[in-house]
């Protein structure tokens, strides 16, 4: 897990001058390997029409040269925009941050998060990385190829325990939301019931 604090968050991220910054993370590198894969396949696919038959053409030159720079432009962005990706828990909020040019946040408080959980595939298991998911009435935030998945997921289960606990009791948790969470699941079913209605 990744050393908590300030210096770590990025500028577009907000946290309040009262939040303790408990973890911060990027999902890991590996994540672009599909994404290489394919760039490889197109630039030998490129490399192959520069070296093949059509090499004498000035179409199949132009052709090659683009599936070369296509093929290496697919891994580049899937790269950039792993860097671009930052994660943010703090004791009141998990922050998702993406974006290469521009910048999007997502935000779900702590004292809302109904559910949480984590998961790993094969080589998750074996390398120690994997998905923490935080579900809201609203929607959630999902901490995507992150490392030990597990302690990040209990982090996230303590924290949200003791906000709920903050709000219930009356305590100012930074932003006050009225009605009950099994209000707002009703209203969450509703909405999936309008949704699936209109999509007919």
């Amino acid at each position: 897990m990744s050393d908590a604090g300030s210096a770590d968050v990025p500028d577009a991220v907000p946290v309040d001058d009262d939040e303790s910054v408990l973890w911060t993370g990027r999902p890991r590198l590996s994540a672009a390997f599909p994404a290489a894969f394919v760039g490889v396949l197109v630039a030998a696919v490129g490399l192959a029409v520069a070296v093949g038959p059509a090499a004498t053409s000035r179409f199949g030159v132009a052709i090659a040269a683009v599936a070369v720079l296509v093929g290496l432009a697919i891994p580049g962005a899937a790269v950039l925009s792993l860097l671009n990706t930052r994660y943010v828990l703090t004791d009141r909020a998990a922050s998702v941050r993406t974006g290469v040019v521009g910048r999007r946040v997502r935000r779900a408080r702590l004292s809302t998060v109904e559910n949480s959980a984590y998961e790993q595939s094969v080589t998750g298991s074996l390398f120690g990385y994997g998905t923490v998911t935080l579900e809201t009435a609203a929607d959630g935030v999902s901490f995507r190829r992150v490392d030990d998945p597990q302690a990040v997921r209990s982090l996230v289960d303590e924290h949200a325990r003791d906000a709920r606990e903050a709000r219930d009791a009356g305590g100012d948790d930074g932003e006050s939301i009225p009605g009950s969470i099994d209000s707002w699941r009703a209203v969450r079913e509703e909405l999936r019931l309008l949704h699936a209605a209109l999509d007919r």
